[in-house]
């Protein structure tokens, strides 16, 4: 199989299964479906660049979720996978910088937090007290806890101890284990999939190189481009790549900054590129992409058409026209779930009908019988 090239470039926060982290974003996202991409990419955009065998046309990814942000110590910062209630130890086995920490815990989540400032200098102040340690040493394990709380309890100021019947302590514990218990399940998912989403953007950012020497996320794109536009069977074929949020960043890199250094990137040329669910104008306009001072739209000749596409609900999106060099904007109609529409592009059959038919037009063969366009409006 070979021939009229697509290549695919998904964004952050992606990993396969197997990998550290696909689990989790799994669970919060689903994440990107190649399989799903793939089989829509040779339903309906395939036949518009090879109609008498579109089995025949190489549909290709470069997957680069291995290279992105990990947690070091398996994500233990995550407040979602915190035990319900810790147990306290003996009291006696703590110093007092630990009995302190110990002690204030105990009495923040039995007061409520207008009261906290009080029990903070009151919860320390037991636990650096000598003689409470004494009077500890001489009870029995199980009833010190208690005696701590109670000294503690007996020094807070006057006004703390008046407004506490409004609420049990008891009960007040209770209900911040229980608000605590609902807002894990609140948070289980960003938890999951914020911090990778954050680290991979800063993984590109602070790894990608420079256009001499590139880091390993870039050099697997390039090798990517280069694998597609070996896969041209003839030097017309066009060469369409699609990008998904983030890899529209690495895309656009790539054309303007890293191809043109690369030794063996000379003759690669992106006839049609369509970047979905992107940030390419917003990385462009905060001066976070890697380009020349005056970056053209052909990118040195290596890029035809660039369409970008974005839309109102999904906010992780931006407009990229007059910012971005070459781009033409779209906004594209979502079904308006804030939480979904990020991803939804990629799994809508209108989409790849709407992304086929700009194909035919700016970049299909002439066996189509639609010669290739250059960029216009």
């Amino acid at each position: 199989m070979g021939g009229m090239p697509v290549l695919f470039v998904h964004g952050v926060a992606v990993r396969e299964e197997g990998d550290q982290g696909w689990e989790d974003l799994h669970r919060a996202t689903q994440g990107v479906n190649w399989p799903g991409v793939q089989r829509l990419l040779r339903e309906h955009v395939a036949p518009t660049l090879n109609p008498d065998a579109p089995e025949r046309v190489h549909i290709e990814r470069v997957y680069w979720g291995d290279l992105g942000a990990h947690f070091a110590q398996g994500g233990q910062f995550r407040a979602a996978r915190g035990r319900e209630v810790a147990p306290e130890p003996d009291p006696l086995a703590l110093d007092a910088d630990g009995l302190g920490e110990a002690l204030e815990r105990r009495l923040r989540a039995a007061h409520p937090v207008s009261e906290w400032p009080g029990v903070i200098r009151v919860a320390w102040g037991v636990a650096r007290d000598e003689r409470v340690r004494a009077l500890l040493a001489d009870l029995p394990p199980y009833e010190r806890w208690g005696v701590l709380d109670a000294a503690a309890q007996a020094r807070l100021p006057a006004p703390t101890r008046r407004l506490e019947p409004h609420l049990p302590p008891g009960l007040l514990r209770a209900r911040r284990q229980n608000v605590k218990r609902a807002m894990r399940e609140v948070r289980r998912p960003l938890e999951a999939f914020v911090p990778l989403f954050l680290g991979d953007v800063l993984a590109y950012l602070s790894g990608r190189g420079t256009p001499e020497r590139p880091g390993a996320i870039p050099q697997r794109v390039l090798a990517g481009l280069r694998a597609a536009h070996a896969a041209r069977l003839h030097p017309a074929e066009p060469l369409v790549v699609l990008t998904h949020s983030m890899g529209g960043q690495l895309i656009f890199d790539a054309l303007h900054a890293f191809l043109p250094t690369d030794p063996q990137g000379g003759t690669v040329r992106v006839d049609f590129w369509c970047a979905c669910g992107s940030q390419v104008g917003a990385f462009h306009e905060l001066g976070f992409t890697l380009s020349g001072p005056q970056p053209d739209a052909s990118a040195g000749g290596r890029l035809g058409y660039f369409w970008n596409v974005w839309a109102y609900s999904d906010l992780l999106s931006f407009r990229a026209q007059g910012i971005a060099p070459g781009a033409h904007d779209t906004a594209f109609p979502l079904s308006g779930l804030v939480r979904s529409d990020h991803l939804a592009y990629l799994q809508q059959a209108d989409f790849y009908r709407t992304l086929a038919a700009k194909v035919a037009v700016h970049a299909g063969p002439t066996e189509v019988g639609v010669g290739p366009v250059e960029s216009g409006a």
